[in-house]
Order: C-alpha cells, then sequence, then structure tokens
C-alpha cells in the first residue's frame, strides 16, 4: 500500500533555451511595475544581466540594480537588500545568479513583508507571502530557483540556517540552458555535482515519497550521462540536460530532503565560506558510502541509473560500485580535494562534526549520524 505524501509547486517554471527572452511578457502580464535586479558584481560583468535589463525596458519599465550579494550569503546582507528593496518601491525582485542571489532574494523577499530580520524567520512559519521572486538560474546546481527555502548563514554562529516556507516560494523560474553557455568547466563541474547531491539525497532520505523519487532518479541519470560532456566540452545539448536535471532534482529536494552531503556542505559553507556546490562534490562519494547500510536499495536504484551494470547484483553491491562511479565522475571533472583549501584546519573538525550531528537534516539521512561519524568521515576525505 502506498504511504500517505504530499506534494507542493508553487513555483511556475518555464524551461528552453532562450525563454528569457519571455520575460518582458511576464512582468507585463503580471502587472509589476518597479522591478529590482537581485544579483552580484561578477554576474553583471559577464554581460548577462544586460539582457535582463533589456527584456525590462521592452516591457516599459525603469528598474534599479541591487548587484551587493555574496557567496554564502549572511543574515546582514539580505537585511540590508531588503532596505535598499523597499526604499526603491519594489514589487518584483528578480533574482539573477547562483544559489546564493536568488537564495538572498528570497530571504529580502521575506524580510520586505514579513518584517524583522532574516535571521528571525529562521525555521518558523512566515506571517505573510513574500514579496514575489522570479528567478532566472545561471548555474546548474542550485535548484533554489524551484525551492521553497532561502539558506542563510547565522552571522553570530556562521552556521546556515534556512527560512523555510512555501510562502517565499519564487513565483516564476525562466530556465534557460543559453545562461550557462559561458559558464566556466569547473563551475559546471561542482555545480553539476551539486545537483546530483539534491537528486541523491532527494532519492535516499527518509522523507522520499513517491513523486520525489520519480524526479529524482530522472536527474541522477541525466547527471550521470551528460555531466564530463557538460563542463569538459561544453556540449550544447549536455549543458541543456544537466540545467534541466538541476531544476528536477531542486523539485525533488524541496519536497522530500537533503541528507548528510548537506548537513557537512552548510556548516562547512558557512565556517569557511567554502562554495557550496564544491562541498558537495567533495563529500558525496563517503557519505554515501557510509549511508549505505540505512536504505541499500535506493542506493542500488542510483548506482543503476548512474550506469552502472547491476543484474544479479546484491543491492549493497550494487550500492557500492554506485559510489565508486560518484568517485570516477569527480575524479574526470578535476573536482579538488578538501586539504587543498588552506582555510580548512583539522582542529576545527570537532566542532563542525558537533554542528552536523544537530543540522536538521542529519534524521533525513538513511543512517543519522553522530559527531564521531562525521569527524571520521571529515578525516577521511581530507586525508584522501
Amino acid at each position: 500500500m502506498v504511504e500517505e505524501f504530499a506534494f507542493t509547486l508553487p513555483t511556475e517554471i518555464q524551461f528552453g533555451n532562450g525563454i528569457i527572452r519571455t520575460l518582458h511578457e511576464e512582468l507585463m502580464n503580471r502587472g509589476y511595475r518597479a522591478p529590482l535586479i537581485v544579483t552580484d558584481k561578477s554576474m553583471v560583468a559577464t554581460g548577462l544581466v544586460d539582457i535582463v535589463m533589456e527584456e525590462i525596458k521592452k516591457a516599459g519599465l525603469e528598474y534599479k540594480l541591487f548587484d551587493n550579494t555574496v557567496p554564502n550569503p549572511r543574515d546582514y546582507d539580505c537585511d540590508k537588500g531588503a532596505a535598499f528593496a523597499k526604499e526603491a518601491g519594489a514589487d518584483v525582485l528578480i533574482a539573477i545568479g547562483g544559489g546564493s542571489s536568488m537564495d538572498t532574494a528570497k530571504a529580502m523577499a521575506t524580510v520586505m513583508t514579513n518584517g524583522k530580520t532574516a535571521r528571525e524567520w529562521f525555521d518558523v512559519e512566515l506571517d505573510v507571502t513574500s514579496s514575489p521572486v522570479i528567478c532566472i538560474p545561471t548555474t546548474c546546481g542550485t535548484g533554489s530557483e524551484v525551492t521553497f527555502n532561502a539558506v542563510i548563514t547565522n552571522s553570530d554562529t556562521h552556521l546556515k540556517g534556512n527560512i523555510f516556507d512555501p510562502k517565499c516560494a519564487p513565483v516564476l523560474a525562466l530556465v534557460d540552458p543559453d545562461m550557462i553557455s559561458k559558464l566556466p568547466s569547473p563551475l559546471v563541474a561542482s555545480t553539476g555535482i551539486d545537483a546530483l547531491t539534491h537528486a541523491i539525497e532527494a532519492h535516499v532520505c527518509t522523507v522520499a515519497t513517491p513523486m520525489t523519487d520519480a524526479v529524482s532518479i530522472y536527474a541522477v541519470k541525466l547527471i550521470a550521462e551528460n555531466i564530463v560532456k557538460a563542463a569538459n566540452e561544453k556540449d550544447a545539448d549536455a549543458l541543456s540536460k544537466v540545467m534541466l536535471a538541476s531544476m528536477m532534482a531542486g523539485v525533488a529536494f524541496g519536497n522530500a530532503d537533503t541528507a548528510g552531503v548537506h548537513c557537512i556542505a552548510e556548516c562547512f559553507g558557512g565556517f569557511y565560506d567554502i562554495p557550496h556546490g564544491v562541498t558537495n562534490s567533495m563529500f558525496l562519494a563517503e557519505v554515501s558510502e557510509f549511508s549505505i547500510p540505512g536504505n541499500p536499495k535506493k542506493y542500488a536504484e542510483v548506482a543503476e541509473a548512474m550506469g552502472v551494470e547491476t543484474k544479479n547484483m546484491k543491492d549493497e553491491d550494487s550500492a557500492k560500485e554506485g559510489v565508486k562511479k560518484i568517485r570516477e565522475l569527480c575524479k574526470e571533472l578535476d573536482i579538488p580535494k578538501l586539504s587543498a583549501f588552506e582555510v580548512v584546519k583539522p582542529e576545527d573538525f570537532e566542532y563542525l562534526a558537533q554542528a552536523s550531528s544537530k543540522h536538521c537534516c542529519n534524521p533525513s539521512n538513511p543512517v543519522e549520524a553522530t559527531a564521531e561519524e562525521y569527524l571520521a568521515i571529515f578525516k577521511k576525505v581530507y586525508e584522501a
């Protein structure tokens, strides 16, 4: 018998090469009059933001620009952005960039209508719907364009917290593979494995549902088949499929959960300011191997989706072959080693292990890890 479950998708998704060119129609049809672009200075320098500006002008509107988003945004970054948006009289935020810009915009939108500060909305229900946000992703990893949460760093603890409520979901996601055609190969690699992490964890976590299973396993298949070609050859078809998979993985984990890899990545990212996708990529194989005993059947399904020949194999053996496949992909994609980051100090690991064990996603991991088990994983990855 199928157990009871729920599935929520508040965000309208439009996918396709060149779909960004419909933005002006969306703004007019939705009646927005005062758009605010939320992005970062490096994104402005790429010229991609110019496309958004052109679309806003086509709609006959003027816009304001907030280009102060930063990687692993802090709570005070979002509060400053919300104050800027209110001062500008913005009635819609258009986030363009990776997860940091999109999460910043969602946090800004939350504060704009709910008041208080971004940090005060961590892990509590919002009072009212956030200001409208349109998301335009420029990486193939975050999935933030379709999730109803914003991951923000607590500036006091240097650990990440979550604004989590369907009332902060973007109203529209314009997912355009053309926006990643010039993305540097290392970023395609790390954000692509970030999306693979989302898909795998959504599939194996303890709160997965039949709907999230279907979406997540197809995302795993698309990424495994296309990520090397997308990153190393910049093949247009492969990039499009990885972009699609990234969005689908966001839908999956947004309705299920992430798990142990994210417990680590969000702690390391907040503490050391390492890019989220890179941290996920470094820890995915090791956490997966540790977690197999909790759900070998699901990990065997992941292995099969990744192209492992699993016929006549026990689930545990198939799952282990899947972990090998993850390691092979990371090697082909030249994912960096944890020890390559000078900022990472083993003397911090005990604190980070404790934080990881207390992370809200830890109960969703197939094997709920203790601080000691996280510490062992950290040491193993650091010494690899």
